[in-house]
């Protein structure tokens, strides 16, 4: 039984929840929800990477929406949520959660200490007074008794951020939410020197759909395609193409998945983090399974942190490649198939 430090502190309060109809929701990483006796379970999935490992290995409810509404919720009398590293992605989440569950109802929050759950939940006492119920030297699980409903209102949560009075909507949790990151100010900077016309173009884990926009704006092509794990980043994809009046392809993806085409160019600003641990894995998949998503003479162009060097990936993948433009912290790097 192979579970994360979180998973361990809930299993061992498992007595609590046998009699219970219980919802999993938030950043569920392993199989707890499979091996923790309730009387009713189902798994609220956000993120598109998770649905195939729970639907292949788990036989319980399933369902799949960046939100959680009444119809979902309604069968159930307690909430496991797993904690995210974001505090502010957390709270969207919890308070979605609080604005349509039962009265009566429990819920649960269970974080890594370094995740901020201590602070976060200090910080929000005054509108929700979670109580400690068990700790250990890694995690902590608070409770909740839900008293009443709170008020959610989805476009309160959207904050704006501008690149060259280009508007650019952020969720919480989606990359760039705090501001436009540099790195992607200088990938969609080449864009504007190396026009590129007609090409079908792929967008992979694509965010607030930044980098498509820009790209769309400033090159002659209408064929692009956007594709991310998580659905508050197809949904922020889809409102921004919407504020901007052009016109996409919105694809949910655990990376390459459920792409079935050959692009002319692939282009990425991919993760460096799985929550709360740096990883290179997203890195190399997008890297190397790119070779297979381009057309001939097609191209790969990524962002990377200078402080992880590519050319290796990058060198196993393509006969051609290069380092396109840098600064002193980032650099774009291309990969040509031939």
């Amino acid at each position: 039984m192979n579970l994360s430090s979180t998973s361990k502190l809930i299993f061992r309060l498992k007595n609590i929840f046998i009699k219970k109809k219980v919802l999993f929701s938030g950043y569920i990483k392993d199989s707890l929800p499979e091996i923790l006796i309730t009387k009713k379970t189902s798994i609220h999935l956000q993120k598109y990477n998770f649905l195939k490992y729970f639907k292949e290995n788990i036989k319980k409810n399933l369902f799949i929406n960046f939100l959680i509404n009444k119809k979902n919720i309604k069968k159930y009398n307690t909430v496991i949520y797993y904690f995210s590293k974001n505090k502010k992605e957390s709270y969207f989440h919890i308070k979605n959660i609080l604005s349509v569950i039962n009265i009566k109802s429990t819920i649960f929050i269970v974080g890594e200490n370094k995740s901020g759950i201590n602070s976060f939940v200090k910080f929000y006492k005054k509108k929700i007074n979670f109580s400690k119920l068990s700790y250990g030297k890694k995690c902590t699980i608070y409770s909740y008794i839900v008293t009443n409903r709170i008020s959610f209102k989805l476009k309160n949560f959207f904050k704006t951020n501008y690149w060259k009075n280009i508007k650019i909507k952020f969720l919480p949790g989606v990359f760039g939410y705090k501001r436009i990151d540099e790195g992607s100010k200088l990938l969609v900077s080449t864009f504007l020197s190396n026009k590129i016309f007609n090409k079908k173009v792929l967008d992979i884990g694509a965010g607030s759909g930044f980098l498509s926009i820009i790209f769309l704006k400033f090159n002659n092509t209408n064929k692009i395609t956007m594709s991310d794990i998580c659905l508050k980043s197809i949904k922020c994809c889809k409102k921004n193409f919407y504020l901007n009046k052009l016109t996409g392809i919105f694809i949910e993806s655990d990376l390459y998945s459920n792409i079935n085409k050959r692009f002319d160019l692939i282009i990425s600003n991919p993760p460096l983090h799985e929550n709360l641990k740096k990883s290179l894995f997203f890195l190399k998949k997008i890297i190397k399974k790119s070779f297979f998503y381009l057309k001939k003479n097609g191209e790969l162009r990524i962002v990377v942190n200078k402080c992880y060097s590519c050319i290796k990936y990058f060198k196993k993948t393509f006969k051609k490649y290069k380092i396109l433009k840098e600064n002193k912290n980032f650099r774009i790097y291309q990969g040509f198939k031939n």
